[in-house]
């Protein structure tokens, strides 16, 4: 939504951290109810979970406007259902800030209970500068150089770091957010005086140019070109103000007071600290976490050299990654060992307890008919349980419950009878159900990145009396990545007092982003497409024949919504013996493995190859280099299942072999022994790979790309309607 810029911030009070929403609406967002509501809706969805607080900034014109329609009682009430849970209000205060010239002005506070917080001037600014610190991370303000290179700035200066302030705003309300921050934020500057505002490049006009405008000033405009034309500027007679975009030394800022001008009347955008002694800095990124992938320069690093007031530097050619040994994941074995042949449910089987569908997902029975979890889940709870622990609280999640009573039988039994001990579902939660509580233990069998343990944990703050011993315990993490487990650890273990919470964990998985469930539905919005053809735009290939393929390619979607693609003979793709990430543990069942196992292998490595330490292994792509799946796997890992997970498995980004001239021909070679192979085991997977084209998921250069499809559809030896059908909607999707 473009306007409206929000974010969340936290203060902390009375030793507890609160969370907070901040929304600025910009001036389309003010025009009416629906549209002010609307980006309030939109504003609060983007919370993982409810704010204690949501403050509201609004421009001084349109401030009555704002609270007019607040005060549409059953406009507000409505959104108020959206702040609470099982008639519970979690979000206790919302703060009314006006936005003048000269400040901020807190209108007004529409507070829940005696439970709501307070807020100052201070903190408001603060909060605002929270705002622009969060733009600079979305809007990829800061670029890091990658391994093995360093910016060589038109200082002279070389660094791992390169700031493109003239990127920090994307949306005409991200620059009217950006210029009031300049305008409020940066104390004793008289904007109504200024005739003259020098800038360093023109990049920061448009920031430059609402700042003045709001201050409704009159002052021209001028920039000096960086280092260009710095010798040439001397300090005017008349008042002025000089904003420099970025510094990474503030050797600019020194430059200038050297020169004569006054350190009061210089601003940095942005700098990594303060420069007191040279300028006023607005953000100051050693105060972020936003600089935190810095790593030390030794000297042998390539220089990328930034020409003038533009980026610019000399792309690298995409680097392609083999995945092998390296990448099999530390825990895959075991949970292998557990679940396999009958331990995993169907792809995007739906279960019911939690009400998704995720791509992969354990059954408990595998978890609990486990051995070593059992033993690790008796020595964990012997090691670590705090003795104050005595209620166990668990999610109805179809899982949990019976590690639920598990961990109830340990701590009953290993305390005095005398001691109260309770099992409590996280949704009868109340103060009354935890009155009697010393310490609690919430139990997990399966997490993903953990929104409920998140959300169990905010509740649990709101109903203790006090902080009290709490822990805990997941059976199988299967996040995102685990980088996404560490954020969750870190949210659960932090609370009010210098100690922390514990967390156990019997095994980690980590299978890759969300979005890879995306070529489940986008194949279904495919046949939805080819469904409502009425022309095909190949000369000699007639509509009544496209209609023929895309009929049949629709039905093999239809009966594929949790499998795999299969062969051309209607045949499910198997595993065979010999796949490196099964170590052999499954050679003698491998008749009895279903699809689940291999594309779990080959989610998780493609992650672990994403997270890879080694940059020569490393799946992740930089600022200035892609990095693509080597058309080499799909040589190596010759298994038609496996060639098909590793289309499934990956990102977009990973399968885009266009920029690349050598990398796009090898894959056109390869892709045309498939298709024609595609009644032999070699091209077994050629549905996978034809609907990968045809989602735009694989990618090759436009001419490659067109002269495959055409030399396919027109091949008579090539019989297979549905294979025809999706090499038709590439043609047709990526407008070759």
């Amino acid at each position: 939504m473009d306007n409206v810029v929000y974010f969340n911030t936290s203060k902390n009070i009375e030793n507890q951290k609160y969370d907070f929403l901040c929304v600025y609406m910009g001036g389309k967002s003010c025009n009416d109810s629906s549209r002010f509501y609307s980006a309030l809706e939109v504003s609060l969805k983007s919370c993982g979970s409810l704010p204690d607080g949501i403050v509201i900034y609004c421009n001084n014109d349109k401030i009555e406007e704002c609270n007019n329609y607040w005060s549409d009682s059953d406009l507000r009430d409505n959104f108020y259902n959206r702040l609470s849970i099982n008639n519970i209000r979690y979000t206790k205060s919302i703060f009314f800030i006006e936005i003048c010239t000269n400040g901020f002005n807190i209108m007004g506070c529409d507070n829940n209970s005696n439970n709501s917080k307070i807020l100052s001037v201070e903190d408001i600014k603060r909060f605002f500068k929270d705002g622009i610190k969060h733009l600079i991370d979305i809007n990829d303000v800061i670029h890091v150089a990658p391994a093995g290179h360093t910016f060589k700035h038109p200082s002279g200066r070389t660094t791992k770091l390169f700031i493109q302030s003239r990127d920090i705003a994307r949306t005409e309300t991200e620059l009217q957010f950006i210029g009031r921050g300049l305008n409020v934020l940066v104390e004793e500057i008289n904007w109504s005086k200024i005739e003259t505002v020098y800038i360093d490049t023109m990049g920061v006009y448009p920031i430059v140019k609402e700042a003045v405008s709001i201050a409704r000033c009159s002052a021209n405009i001028e920039s000096f070109h960086s280092y260009s034309y710095f010798e040439r500027l001397n300090p005017p007679d008349g008042e002025y103000l000089i904003i420099i975009s970025a510094s990474t030394s503030g050797n600019m800022a020194k430059a200038l007071t050297e020169r004569g001008f006054n350190k009061d009347k210089i601003i940095t955008l942005i700098d990594l600290t303060q420069r007191d002694d040279y300028c006023k800095v607005l953000i100051d990124l050693s105060s972020t976490r936003l600089l935190k992938d810095l790593s030390k320069i030794d000297g042998s690093e390539t220089d990328i050299e930034l020409v003038g007031e533009h980026f610019s530097y000399k792309a690298k050619p995409a680097k392609a990654i083999t995945i092998g040994v390296p990448h099999r994941p530390t825990c895959l074995l075991d949970i292998l060992k557990d679940f396999g042949v009958s331990g995993i449910n169907e792809i995007n089987k739906r279960i019911e307890a939690i009400g998704k569908n995720p791509l992969l997902s354990l059954k408990p029975e595998g978890l609990y008919g486990s051995k070593k979890f059992l033993k690790w889940l008796q020595d964990e709870l012997s090691w670590s349980l705090s003795s104050k622990i005595n209620t166990v609280v668990y999610s109805d999640d179809g899982a949990s419950e019976q590690l639920a009573e598990l961990t109830y039988d340990f701590i009953k039994n290993s305390k005095d009878k005398s001691t109260k001990t309770s099992i409590v579902k996280w949704q009868d939660i109340s103060k009354k159900s935890l009155e009697e509580s010393t310490g609690i233990i919430v139990v997990s069998a399966f997490s993903g990145d953990g929104g409920t343990l998140r959300q169990i944990s905010r509740d649990l703050r709101e109903y203790e009396e006090s902080t009290i011993p709490r822990h805990f315990l997941i059976g199988v993490g299967l996040p995102q990545s685990m980088e996404s487990w560490a954020r969750l650890e870190q949210f659960l273990v932090r609370n009010a007092t210098s100690r922390s919470y514990n967390f156990s964990t019997w095994k980690v998985l980590p299978l890759g982003p969300d979005n890879v469930k995306n070529s489940w539905s986008e194949l279904m919005q495919l046949a939805s497409t080819a469904e409502n053809m009425s022309e095909c735009p190949l000369e000699f290939l007639s509509y009544d024949d496209a209609s023929l393929y895309f009929d049949a390619m629709t039905e093999v979607i239809s009966n594929s919504k949790n499998s795999l693609l299969p062969n051309t003979k209607s045949e499910q793709l198997k595993i065979t013996e010999g796949f490196v990430f099964f170590n052999g543990i499954f050679d003698s069942r491998i008749d009895e493995l279903s699809q689940c196992e291999t594309l779990m292998a080959i989610t998780s490595a493609l992650q672990t190859a994403r997270e890879h330490k080694d940059d020569d292994k490393c799946l992740r792509p930089t600022s200035y280099q892609s990095v693509v799946i080597s058309p080499e796997n799909f040589l190596r890992f010759n298994d038609p299942i496996l060639q098909a997970s590793i289309l499934r498995a990956s990102l977009p980004s990973e399968l885009d072999y266009s920029s690349d001239q050598h990398l796009s021909e090898l894959m056109k070679e390869f892709l045309f022994k498939v298709f024609s192979r595609n009644m032999h085991p070699f091209g077994h997977a050629a549905l996978e790979f034809g609907a990968a084209l045809a989602i735009g998921k694989l990618k090759l250069k436009n001419e490659h790309c067109r002269d495959l499809i055409e030399n396919i559809l027109k091949d008579s030896n090539i019989s297979d309607l549905a294979l025809k059908g999706f090499l038709l909607m590439a043609f047709i999707n990526q407008s070759l």
